[in-house]
């Protein structure tokens, strides 16, 4: 077993999101632009429409912030190194709860996405989506080896899939 595993991104999901935030921060300094040159015949309307687009650049990028995570799994904890916050260093005997969840992914693809979710200290927690990492079967696995040991039954069901 590795000692040690980093995360890898997914680099068609960063592509995506990236593509997106370019089309937002575009969208909204177009409509900042002529609303600044007056160029609009309802002046009220356009400011209220560079405002949501102000509002929705913020939104998106708080969510996609939450992806922008490298997580290094090591023998002794988890290390979560997360877009400008502090790193968070999860010792395994500080868990109380390890955990996954399917949910309808983005896209409108319907398909589902499955994030995994460790409990510690009892009042925080980390999550990270399997469609961020390209390793995401081998960070999981990783951490339930070091957590419960070897025997957990995970590895038997990575080897079947």
């Amino acid at each position: 077993m590795d000692t040690t595993v980093t995360s890898s991104f997914n680099s068609r999901y960063f592509a995506r999101a990236i593509c997106g935030a370019a089309f937002f921060v575009w969208c909204t300094g177009y409509m900042l632009y002529h609303c600044l040159r007056g160029d609009f015949a309802h002046p009220a309307q356009a400011y209220g429409l560079t405002a949501l687009l102000c509002g929705s650049v913020w939104v998106y990028y708080y969510f996609f912030s939450k992806s922008w995570q490298r997580v290094v799994v090591a023998e002794t904890g988890i290390t979560v190194f997360r877009a400008f916050k502090k790193p968070i260093t999860i010792p395994y005997a500080d868990i109380t709860h390890i955990g996954t969840s399917r949910t309808r992914g983005s896209g409108g693809s319907g398909a589902l996405a499955q994030s995994f979710y460790i409990e510690f200290n009892n009042d925080q927690s980390v999550s990270f989506n399997e469609a961020w990492y390209d390793n995401y079967d081998k960070l999981t696995m990783t951490i339930y080896l070091h957590k419960f040991g070897p025997g957990h039954g995970r590895e038997r069901y990575l080897a079947r899939h």
